[in-house]
């Protein structure tokens, strides 16, 4: 903890069992297809950094990966697909005029390419991802076997079973039903283009005044965590202030840019949420007590 921090709430203060929850969330929203993956076959001579990837999860949990035959790594490869990969995946904050890391993932593992008739069979049958489907139309498509995937956020570097994962595929499959049958709404996780939709709840300022938010857990009368402080340099004008860096199940994470330095902070929600609504009442009741 830095020692400036010390003074302020941090991760000691909450629920050691939130903190599980929030990363293992956050590892299956990416492996699910959020951030920019890149795939590397290590094993290549050299190396292969294939860039034009897609990926994401199948209805029955497996990690698929499809990658452009015009992505110029691959015709390097001279039609030896890679076998042993390391994937990464990297989610960028949701502001376009800043570039700043809200979390990482990074995994060894083996990719099983699929042959002309298992390709065929697997688009077709309307489990993958549109993203990667798309892509494997023009390309190749593998189901990548894993033992762990490593975390990295503001927290530090989590490890995560591939059980974990799976557990959580089955609950976020049940969340999804449930969000449609019983709340006639879609589940803002289950696919990444809606996550935008929480964003643009945190975002509101009818809701919820970020900076006060943030100004309420550094005075202690929001719950939260202030987790990790950098020093910065030559930040321009429009950076300033509190902006949201991601929005889960669990809560929203936070961080205020001032001249020097920025201060990231995690304020959780009172129950995990699902749909818009869920998020929209959660931001409300955050904003009232403050």
């Amino acid at each position: 903890m830095d020692p400036e921090l010390s003074l302020f709430p941090n991760r000691a203060t909450l629920d050691p069992a939130l903190w599980h929850e929030r990363s293992v969330s956050t590892a299956y929203r990416l492996l699910c297809g959020l951030g920019q993956a890149e795939m590397v076959a290590y094993h290549a001579s050299p190396m292969a950094f294939l860039t034009a990837v897609a990926h994401g999860m199948t209805r029955n949990g497996e990690l698929v990966v499809a990658v452009s035959n015009y992505d110029p790594a691959f015709t390097e490869l001279n039609g030896e697909l890679p076998t042993d990969i390391r994937l990464s995946i990297e989610k960028h904050a949701p502001r376009l005029d800043l570039h700043i890391v809200a979390s990482s993932l990074h995994l060894l593992g083996k990719a099983r390419w699929l042959n002309v008739k298992e390709k065929a069979l697997l688009l077709s049958s309307g489990d993958v991802p549109e993203r990667v489907s798309a892509l494997a139309e023009v390309g190749e498509i593998a189901v990548i076997s894993y033992d762990r995937v490593l975390l990295h956020d503001v927290c530090g570097v989590t490890p995560l079973c591939m059980d974990l994962i799976g557990d959580e595929h089955e609950r976020c499959l049940d969340r999804q039903e449930h969000s449609l049958f019983c709340d006639l709404e879609p589940d803002v996780f289950s696919h990444p283009e809606h996550e935008l939709l929480a964003v643009e709840v945190v975002n509101n300022p009818g809701l919820i005044n970020l900076r006060e938010a943030f100004d309420g857990l550094m005075l202690g009368s929001v719950t939260g965590a202030c987790l990790a402080r950098q020093e910065i340099s030559g930040t321009c004008e429009h950076a300033l202030g509190v902006t949201c860096l991601d929005v889960d199940r669990t809560g929203v994470t936070l961080m205020c840019i001032e001249r020097e330095s920025a201060v990231t902070a995690f304020i959780p929600f009172e129950s995990l949420v699902s749909t818009r609504s869920d998020v929209v009442r959660e931001i409300r009741q955050l904003g009232c007590s403050m």
